[in-house]
């Protein structure tokens, strides 16, 4: 009789550990954030020239803010820059890994230029301060939240 009662003392303790661990599980995943998986990788892609003044300008002011922000914090950020605006799709400035997105580039695309990539794919491509502002920028905002 006591071995039974020491059992069933037994079976109840390990059961209430067992619901413990349970609801202490269930309670983790209801606080904890997303799981960075689940969350889209989104890059931004700088496209200039060393010597184009809206290039300069932008990367003073919108870039400086930009920079600022939680959503920079939440991206890949990458610059491709040339010394020249004759040069800004050559090979020599883009990265390898790159050079795959610079193909959706225009022959008479101007700087500065984004690329939106979102997954491995391109998502936008913008360029002047106003497609900045008016396309880009919303379209980072939206892919990261």
């Amino acid at each position: 009789m006591l071995t039974r009662l020491s059992a069933a003392r037994a079976s109840l303790i390990v059961g209430g550990i067992i619901f413990v661990i349970a609801v202490t599980l269930e309670i983790m995943k209801l606080i904890s954030p997303p799981s960075v998986k689940s969350q889209r990788h989104v890059t931004l892609v700088y496209v200039g020239a060393e010597n184009c003044a809206p290039c300069d300008i932008w990367q003073r002011n919108q870039g400086t803010a930009f920079r600022d922000t939680a959503e920079f914090y939440r991206l890949t950020y990458r610059e491709v820059k040339s010394p020249s605006l004759l040069d800004v799709l050559k090979d020599d400035h883009w990265p390898e890994d790159l050079r795959a997105y610079r193909q959706a580039i225009g022959r008479h695309a101007g700087v500065p230029l984004w690329l939106v990539i979102a997954d491995d794919r391109l998502v936008l491509q913008g360029s002047g301060a106003t497609q900045w502002q008016n396309m880009v920028l919303p379209k980072i905002k939206s892919l990261l939240h």
